[in-house]
């Protein structure tokens, strides 16, 4: 009975490494499911006459298991892979792999493991020393994989503007620059300002600021492709770059956002605010790198707040440039 109950060891640690694994990666864990496994299968070594101590079918029992929560696993980390790019994902995939290929072992050479009376087999061996192993290596699995998460969520945290979701200055500079080679006189910028934010702030707080600006951004990326890039490069300006959009399309775009936030209603301090914002649109013709697009809708998008504010200017070489 000790070795049944060994061997249902081993398995229930694969069911809680792969609840382990659902709770990690934000999903549903069933502890009571993952358990059913290794219950049957100790159920059924000490029940059945067949699976018992000595039985050929029992290390065929063993495998077969083994590959449920082995292929349970890597379905886990194989789903997860698509939303979620860590390091430490391929050290245990190939563990759990080798778990795999253990069980098709077990489980179409059971014969060559079964127990033979008043000795100590293979399978037996092999088993100690698996629960050694998957005791190190879970915690190390573990540690590797919370360790990346959290450098991940660091360098995001850094990369990112905490109020909208969107990449900060720094980083959509970072990005422009390195996209130089790629976007020269293929896309249009559009420098986005919410008009007189300061004033709300003053009225209503810098709560309903805040809520204001969230909600700009959330309405601005819905009305831009999901191919472009959006920044927050200060307090109530965001600049977006669209690759593959020529000067109409982008001066569309501009429109749809300048409409869309003007139909918004605020509810602040227990009233109801309009808000509007100014846009300025650049495009790339003549192999214009994109600072320079950057400045010329930084520029345009002066002009459009001169003008009165709530409107779309497109750049052109007549407007005057920006006041250093």
């Amino acid at each position: 009975m000790a070795t049944i109950f060994g061997e249902g060891a081993v398995l229930w640690s694969l069911a809680l490494s792969w609840q382990a694994l659902c709770s990690f990666d934000h999903r549903a864990s069933r502890t009571v499911v993952a358990a059913i496994g290794p219950a049957l299968y100790i159920l059924a070594s000490a029940s059945f006459e067949s699976f018992a101590e000595g039985a050929s079918a029992r290390p065929l029992l063993f495998g077969a298991v083994v590959l449920v929560y082995c292929g349970l696993i890597l379905r886990e980390h194989w789903i997860s892979s698509k939303t979620e790019k860590l390091a430490g994902r391929a050290m245990v995939v190939g563990w759990f792999a080798l778990h795999f290929l253990a069980g098709l072992v077990w489980t179409f050479a059971g014969d060559a493991f079964a127990i033979k009376p008043g000795t100590q087999s293979v399978f037996t061996e092999i088993l100690a020393l698996e629960l050694l192993l998957h005791a190190v290596f879970g915690n190390l699995a573990a540690f590797v994989m919370i360790k990346d998460r959290v450098q991940l969520q660091n360098e995001w945290s850094a990369a990112t503007d905490v109020l909208t979701g969107f990449v900060n200055r720094q980083t959509f500079l970072g990005m422009l620059q390195t996209l130089s080679h790629k976007i020269r006189g293929e896309g249009a910028f559009l420098y986005v300002d919410v008009d007189h934010v300061k004033r709300i702030n003053d009225r209503f707080g810098h709560s309903g600021g805040d809520e204001v600006l969230k909600t700009c951004a959330e309405l601005m990326a819905q009305e831009l492709p999901k191919n472009a890039l959006i920044g927050r490069l200060a307090g109530a300006e965001f600049a977006a770059y669209v690759p593959d959009c020529d000067i109409e399309g982008a001066e569309d775009l501009g429109h749809a956002i300048c409409e869309t936030v003007a139909q918004q209603m605020f509810f602040l301090g227990n009233e109801f605010v309009s808000v509007t914002v100014s846009v300025g649109v650049a495009h790339g013709l003549m192999q214009v790198t994109p600072d320079e697009l950057l400045k010329r809708a930084d520029v345009a998008l002066h002009t459009a707040k001169d003008r009165g504010r709530n409107a779309v200017v497109v750049w052109d070489t007549g407007l005057a440039p920006q006041p250093v």
